[in-house]
């Protein structure tokens, strides 16, 4: 029974200098960007607080892949691992920080610091995202069917980027008010189309009250994380029922033809000379 006690309570003091040094350790914060601009440089920093354990080493890792070590135990203290598309400034980085520079939108994913202390050799981890953009080569582009439309027609207008990592958040606004959804076409993954261009389709029946000023102003929005941000806008016109001349003895309602379309007087103009002219081959001697 004493050698049991013995036993339990030794057991106990070994738990509870675990948890001691465990919890010493624990105090580690590690911080990297969310979002980093292709082609700029990304400082990770892995903070740790020892208490009265001292550094064994510090471990960087992208997803699976250890990428940098530092060891004070050994010469020299820092070593790295090749990771396709990362290049490490190896005079700014240290025991706390590691510096990539040059990123690319590969590197984009989960990135963790495991810290090891001595004597006991526990280990601790923090695991944080980065996500490398590729912005678009240039800004939305705005397509209509054409710039003029009278009240009651439907409008058709296209908004297209090119390409980008992650993609671009797309957006129409008439008159600098959000559009309805029921006019907007969410195409799947924004339309990725063979020509390396995202694209969202808007079609709305243009009302009277759409016209300030005779004109109806379209934007489009694109935006990535908060950090890209760019528009472009075209103004449609009002185009007003043309009105046709009237021939005497014609329907009055023929001047109220829609557009594209024939007035009754002017068709029973050409009939008539058609039938003239068809008479006259006839008759020819």
């Amino acid at each position: 029974m004493f050698y049991s006690a013995v036993k339990q309570e030794i057991l106990c003091l070994l738990v509870l200098s675990s948890l001691s040094e465990l919890q010493s350790l624990s105090k580690i914060a590690m911080r990297i960007p969310t979002f980093v601009q292709s082609g700029e440089s990304a400082d990770l920093t892995c903070s740790y607080y020892l208490d009265s354990n001292s550094l064994y080493s510090i471990k960087w890792y992208k997803g699976r892949h250890e990428f940098y070590r530092y060891m004070p135990g050994e010469d020299p203290p820092t070593r790295v691992f090749p990771v396709k598309g990362m290049k490490i400034n190896m005079t700014a980085s240290d025991h706390v920080r590691v510096v990539l520079e040059d990123v690319v939108s590969s590197l984009s994913g989960e990135y963790l610091c495991e810290v090891t202390v001595t004597p006991t050799y526990f280990a601790m981890a923090e695991t944080a995202n980065m996500t490398v953009i590729d912005f678009p080569s240039r800004g939305p582009e705005i397509v209509v069917g054409r710039p003029e439309y009278q009240a009651g027609e439907q409008v058709g207008a296209s908004c297209t980027v090119p390409a980008s990592n992650p993609f671009s958040t797309l957006a129409w606004y008439i008159n600098d008010e959000p559009a309805s959804d029921l006019y907007v076409s969410r195409l799947t993954d924004y339309g990725i189309n063979s020509e390396n261009r995202q694209r969202l389709d808007l079609k709305f029946p243009v009302l009277q009250s759409h016209f300030k000023n005779g004109r109806v102003k379209l934007k489009c929005l694109a935006t990535i994380a908060g950090l890209y941000w760019k528009t472009a806008e075209i103004n449609l016109t009002q185009e007003h029922p043309k009105v046709f001349p009237i021939f005497e003895g014609a329907d009055p309602s023929a001047s109220r033809s829609s557009p594209g379309t024939v007035p009754y007087a002017e068709m029973g103009f050409e009939f008539s000379l058609i039938f003239w002219y068809s008479f006259q081959q006839y008759f020819r001697p």
